[in-house]
């Protein structure tokens, strides 16, 4: 499969800003996930392309080893663009005292990939420190990899274990999995729809079925 390229990025984002003004973008390295996205680079060189760019809140998803690096590049471009969140990956983390609210800008939430576990977070961080959580309801890389749903406990005990703030729930989020996702106890308060948005020619209907559960 061809790499994206900034190109393609920019046309899907102003095919779904009909419809939404909120978009987390991906950001792959190739490295820490098999496939490498479009980076953050080039979304500062062309980001003036979106439409109405000035009216959008991104957040950004670093599937990535040196996030660090790839912070500081959105301390920058969060002068021109709207960021709310940047998730990064707790399994990219090697010190785990790291203060992530000193890195950056931006309000920094920590991901969990579905091999991760909500007991072996807590070992390491106080919740009521951690600004949102996104829990990996797929392996993370390319769109299209298969619905885990024992993911979806994680979200139910980190409720049941006090945590207040955002859960974000990403991948495999379409016409088979939203209703299981919307019945749950305790269900997020975000989905990251991908490919069923992205990846379809009956977009509108895509976005009709998911605004039923939302």
């Amino acid at each position: 499969m061809p790499e994206p390229t900034i190109e393609s990025l920019i046309t899907t984002l102003n095919r779904l800003s009909l419809y939404y003004k909120y978009f987390q973008i991906d950001i792959g390295d190739g490295i820490f996930v098999n496939n490498k996205t479009v980076q953050i680079e080039e979304i500062a060189n062309e980001y003036k392309k979106i439409n109405d760019y000035k009216n959008i809140n991104f957040d950004f998803h670093l599937m990535v080893s040196n996030f660090e690096k790839d912070i500081l590049k959105l301390n920058s471009l969060k002068e021109d663009i709207n960021i709310k969140n940047i998730f990064i990956h707790y399994s990219a983390i090697s010190d785990f005292k790291i203060k992530i609210s000193n890195l950056s800008l931006v309000p920094i939430g920590l991901t969990l990939n579905p091999e991760d576990q909500v007991n072996d977070l807590i070992s390491h961080y106080n919740l009521k420190e951690i600004p949102s959580i996104q829990i990996m309801s797929v392996v993370p890389g390319v769109q299209g990899n298969p619905f885990i749903k024992e993911s979806l406990t994680k979200i139910e005990q980190l409720r049941l274990l006090g945590y207040k703030s955002k859960i974000f729930l990403d991948g495999a989020v379409n016409d088979k999995t939203i209703s299981i996702i919307a019945n749950l106890k305790f269900p997020p308060d975000v989905i990251c729809p991908g490919s069923y948005l992205t990846k379809t020619n009956e977009l509108k209907s895509h976005v009709d079925f998911l605004s039923k559960f939302t």
